[in-house]
C-alpha cells in the first residue's frame, strides 16, 4: 500500500510540474505574441497581409496533416495551400468576389477527384471544409481596414474570445462537475461555458464604455452585451470544432508552433469563428457608431 501510495504521490507531482512548466511556456508566448499581434493589426497594410498569409498558411498545413490522418485518399497538400491563396488574394482585392472563387474551386476539386480515380466525397468534402474553415475566416481580418474605424470592432473579436476562454477556464475549474461535450472535450464543463459567455458579454459593455468615453465610439450598451453573448457562443463552437477534428484524428494539439498552445489552430480556433460575426455585426452598426 505505501509502495502504491508513493507511486501516486510521484506521478501527482510530475502531472502537476508539467502543468506549471505547460503554464510558464504558455505566459512566455503571451507575453511575446500578445505585441506582435497588437502591431501587426495596428500597422495593417503589407505587415497585416504578411500576418494573414502566415496564419493562413500553417492553419491549413495544421488542418491538412490532421485531417490526413483520418482519410484516403489523402489531401494533396500543394493543391489545398494553391486554392487557400486564391482566396486570401480574393478576399483582400475583391471580398465580393470570393462566392465565385469558391464555386471555382469547389469545381476545380471536383475535377480533381474525378480525374484522380478516387470513389467517394471524404476527401472532397474534408478539402472545401478546410478552405472555408482557415483561409476565408482568416481573411476577415482584411476586412476591418475596410470599415471605418474598424479597428475598434476587430478588437472586439479578440475581446470576447480572450474574456470568454479566460472566465471559462477559471469557473469550470471552480464550479464546474457536469461536463457539456464529454466525447469532445473532456475538461470543459457547462459551468465554465455559461461562466464565459456573461464574462465576454459584461467585457464588451466594458470595452463598449471605455471605446465611448476616450474614443468618441457609441453603441446603445445592450448591442455591445448582444454581441457578446452571441459572439462567446460562437467562439465556443469554434474551440468544440477544432477539438472534434484533434479527437477524431487522435492528436493533442495541430502542431507546436506556439509553446504551451500548441498550434494556430489551437490557439486561434474561436477567433476563427467569432471573427466573422463581428464583421457582419460592423457592418449592420457602422452607421451609429
Amino acid at each position: 500500500m505505501d509502495r502504491s501510495n508513493r507511486r501516486q504521490a510521484i506521478r501527482r507531482q510530475a502531472i502537476r510540474k508539467q502543468e506549471n512548466n505547460s503554464m510558464k511556456a504558455r505566459i512566455w508566448t503571451a507575453v511575446i505574441g500578445v505585441p506582435l499581434l497588437v502591431f501587426f493589426l495596428y500597422s495593417g497594410g503589407i505587415l497585416l497581409v504578411i500576418a494573414v498569409s502566415f496564419l493562413t498558411l500553417v492553419g491549413i498545413l495544421e488542418y491538412s496533416g490532421a485531417v490526413n490522418r483520418l482519410i484516403r485518399p489523402k489531401i494533396n497538400i500543394v493543391f489545398i495551400v494553391i486554392l487557400a491563396a486564391m482566396l486570401i488574394i480574393t478576399i483582400k482585392l475583391d471580398y465580393y468576389s470570393v462566392i465565385s472563387v469558391l464555386l471555382i474551386e469547389f469545381i476545380a476539386v471536383a475535377c480533381y477527384e474525378i480525374l484522380s480515380g478516387s470513389v467517394g466525397i471524404q476527401r472532397l468534402s474534408a478539402t472545401l471544409m478546410g478552405l472555408v474553415y482557415v483561409p476565408v475566416m482568416f481573411g476577415h481580418l482584411f476586412m476591418f481596414e475596410t470599415i471605418n474605424k474598424g479597428i475598434f470592432y476587430l478588437w472586439m473579436v479578440f475581446v470576447i474570445a480572450f474574456s470568454t476562454d479566460t472566465a471559462a477556464y477559471f469557473v469550470g475549474k471552480a464550479i464546474g462537475n457536469r461536463k457539456i461535450a464529454p466525447k469532445i472535450s473532456p475538461k470543459k464543463t457547462i459551468a465554465g461555458c455559461v461562466g464565459g459567455i456573461v464574462a465576454a458579454a459584461l467585457c464588451m459593455v466594458l470595452y463598449g464604455s471605455i471605446l465611448g468615453s476616450y474614443f468618441n465610439f457609441v453603441l446603445p450598451w445592450y448591442l455591445y452585451f448582444a454581441v457578446g453573448l452571441l459572439g462567446s457562443i460562437a467562439g465556443q463552437c469554434g474551440d468544440f470544432t477544432a477539438s472534434m477534428i484533434k479527437r477524431k484524428a487522435k492528436i493533442k494539439d495541430y502542431s507546436h508552433i506556439l509553446p504551451g498552445h500548441g498550434g494556430i489552430l489551437d490557439r486561434f480556433d474561436s477567433t476563427l469563428f467569432i471573427l466573422p460575426l463581428i464583421y457582419i455585426f460592423a457592418k449592420f452598426t457602422i452607421g451609429i457608431a
